[in-house]
């Protein structure tokens, strides 16, 4: 009886590898990564802008560029005064469509982050059953959103350096809740013990990635943006439509990007200090894989055989071991040369 193939053993990757990687899964799958964000966010987007502008009080028109204090601005012009009841309501409903659209940009996430899981697995990723596994676990990846960004408030408030550590340990966040199953603060906790002895290389890649995801979605929001500032008011048919397309574009882009960069950075992170393998992600999602299944043909060459450390930095005194002997080569029903030797039969070596 032959002993189980072990499963390929991924190695550390540099913060080029890491983007690489990211973006071709990106790439290669865009068109389930834009579904699962479509289908959540663009109903969002057209909730949440009938309802600032339904909360809009009499007399009061918004400029095209965005939503209300958005990434393009948009400014409010009123007729008179305005009441106290209008400017309440006003208030709630702006207050309501941002929660709406945080709450679905969270969904989105959460969709795109176990679609990238299943590609760098090598499995068909699929849209519906990406959501499925993202709405059972949606409150906890909105409490991790909350919980995340109150410590890097506060930190911010009270220095701007303890905000931006906060923000660079917290970056693999989301991938621990939703692979290990971790609560919310255990996640943000894990995920700093992660980051800890990395944090220049995941600040590495989350600002490099976010430049290259910003800079995209901005391009083409902004050409978007720019014919609705051609309308006097965004409050009008043709000024709500391009507002809620500028919106579902960005999120289409930055969202899957972003997930992709994050969740690569998560099993390298992993790889690094855990000798972390796809079989172990495979069983963490409850996907079927093989030990002997190869690598999606997108990721790096794996290390070496006994080239590996079993974490990282590796311990003190390790040393790479011997690379393993070549098999042997199959049975063989053609003889070594011509004629046979003594002996010799069919399906001998």
């Amino acid at each position: 009886m032959s002993a189980q193939a072990s499963p390929p053993q991924l190695r550390p990757l540099g913060i080029g590898e890491i983007l690489d990687v990211g973006l071709k899964i990106y790439f290669r799958n865009w068109l389930t990564l834009f579904k699962i964000v479509v289908f959540i966010v663009l109903p969002a987007e057209i909730l949440a802008n009938v309802i600032e502008i339904s909360a809009l009080p009499s007399g009061t028109t918004v400029d095209s560029g965005g939503t209300f204090g958005g990434p393009f601005g948009g400014s409010v012009k009123t007729e008179g005064t305005i009441s106290r009841h209008d400017a309440i309501t006003f208030v709630v409903g702006y207050v309501i469509a941002i929660l709406i659209n945080f709450v679905a940009a969270r969904f989105a996430q959460a969709g795109c982050f176990r679609a990238v899981a299943d590609a760098y697995l090598g499995e068909e990723v699929g849209w519906r059953s990406s959501l499925r596994f993202a709405l059972r676990r949606l409150p906890a990846v909105v409490a991790v959103a909350l919980l995340s960004g109150i410590i890097v408030g506060i930190g911010t408030l009270l220095c701007v350096i303890p905000g931006i550590y906060f923000y660079v340990a917290f970056s693999v966040a989301v991938p621990v809740l939703l692979v290990e199953g971790a609560g919310p603060s255990r996640a943000l906790g894990r995920s700093r013990e992660l980051v800890k002895g990395r944090w220049w290389g995941t600040c590495g890649v989350a600002v490099v990635g976010y430049l290259l995801v910003s800079i995209v979605s901005l391009a083409l929001t902004g050409l978007v943006v720019g014919v609705a500032f051609a309308n006097p008011a965004r409050n009008t048919v043709t000024g709500f439509a391009l507002n809620t397309l500028a919106g579902t574009i960005g999120s289409m882009i930055a969202t899957p990007a972003a997930a992709a960069f994050i969740t690569v950075l998560y099993i390298d992170l992993r790889v690094r200090k855990e000798g972390f393998d796809l079989l172990l992600l495979a069983r963490r999602l409850g996907v079927e894989r093989a030990p002997g299944q190869e690598l999606p043909s997108f990721l790096p060459e794996p290390a070496p055989a006994g080239s590996q450390p079993p974490f990282w930095p590796p311990p003190p005194g390790w040393v790479p071991g011997p690379a393993l002997p070549e098999p042997p080569p199959p049975p063989s029903d053609q003889p070594p040369f011509w004629p046979p030797p003594p002996g010799w039969k069919p399906g001998d070596r």
